[in-house]
């Protein structure tokens, strides 16, 4: 029985890390302002690396390889700091990259010089035992390994506030598991590295089903960054930035701006640069469109793009590719993408229904 659940467990753990891998894949975005995808990719990419190493050293006959113990250290340290910045992108919509976001790195740091410290000094025993012991607690890598635990614990706290701020029933309950799912992989990496390892891989397989969960979300519920995002917007704009500004005329120019200048065709166009148009600050915009027309910033370039592309499509012979490009998508396959999520119909399809042969 126990070879079986060893077996089972193993193939949950290596399904896991081939999955991120997947996922990180099909996430990274092609636009490049769409910072939220490229920092969930490099979470994924961190945790399949994680997945990989960590199923070799609980591995008994690989798990021996002191080398595999040490290289396997730090990379417990990337997945939650990318998982704070992906975090942080996610909630805001003018986020930023900051000097003070390498902080995040610095456990990550600190871990890869004490790993390149036991390899230079040939640290002796003790280096090699992985788990911690209260009658022993800063020796060997085990205090290592416990505080990766306790850096990935913290990041379950800002998901959990997150959490009331969501309105849709349905997104709340998949966003609570998802937190749940943190909250249970960090504990039981403490709890295995404390008394036995059997906890350390119900960790693991506890994160392929996070991963799982991810997947689910992306694939069913195309708009959830957005409408959790507007949910925060509403809370974070509470207190209103738009008093003594005419909101209307502002409206108007926006509206605009996108119909006659079409500046939603502006491949690098961002947030702050619109805003800048309409002589608001970033917060100013994003408190205006999200309580006054009800979407994101990306969504709201997204949608007078594809509207954009569905007349070009009726009214032209372009090409896909040269009606993607022309609206301001920098490839096919990012633009079919979000031309289906918000028509429900391929670029193809729906010119087929406006110019029927």
């Amino acid at each position: 029985m126990s070879e079986l659940f060893g077996w089972f467990s193993d193939g949950m753990i290596l399904f896991g890390g081939f999955l991120s891998f997947l996922l990180a894949i099909g996430e990274f975005p092609s636009e490049r302002k769409h910072r939220f995808q490229v920092l969930l990719s490099l979470t994924l990419v961190s945790l399949g690396f994680m997945q990989l190493s960590g199923s070799l050293v609980l591995n008994p006959n690989a798990g021996r390889d002191l080398n595999l113990k040490l290289w396997n250290l730090p990379l417990l340290y990337l997945p939650p700091a990318f998982a704070f910045l992906t975090l942080l992108a996610f909630s805001e919509e003018d986020f930023r990259y900051k000097s003070m976001h390498l902080l995040f790195f610095l456990p990550f740091s600190l871990c890869l010089g004490a790993v390149s410290f036991f390899r230079i000094t040939e640290y002796p025993g003790p280096s090699s035992d992985i788990y911690w012991s209260m009658n022993d607690p800063i020796s060997g890598m085990g205090i290592l390994y416990l505080g990766a635990g306790i850096f990935s614990l913290t990041f379950v706290i800002p998901i959990f506030k997150i959490l009331p701020q969501i309105s849709e029933l349905k997104f709340k309950i998949l966003f609570g598991i998802f937190a749940l799912d943190c909250l249970i992989v960090s504990l039981l990496g403490i709890v295995g590295l404390i008394f036995h390892p059997i906890f350390l891989k119900l960790a693991l397989i506890t994160v392929t089903l996070a991963v799982s969960l991810v997947y689910y979300i992306r694939r069913k519920y195309f708009d959830f960054p957005e409408t959790v995002r507007s949910d925060l917007a509403k809370v974070k704009y509470s207190r209103t930035r738009l008093e003594g500004l005419e909101v209307e005329s502002i409206l108007e120019k926006l509206n605009l701006l996108f119909e006659s200048e079409k500046i939603h065709r502006r491949e690098d166009l961002s947030l702050a640069e619109l805003a800048k148009e309409l002589s608001l600050t970033t917060h100013q915009f994003s408190e205006l469109i999200n309580n006054k027309i009800g979407k994101g910033y990306f969504s709201l370039i997204n949608h007078h793009r594809i509207e954009d592309a569905k007349k070009l499509l009726s009214e032209t012979d372009k090409t896909v590719l040269e009606i993607a490009m022309t609206v301001g998508f920098n490839n096919r396959s990012s633009f079919n993408e979000a031309f289906l999520k918000l028509t429900q119909k391929t670029p193809i399809s729906y010119r087929k229904m406006c110019k029927p042969l």
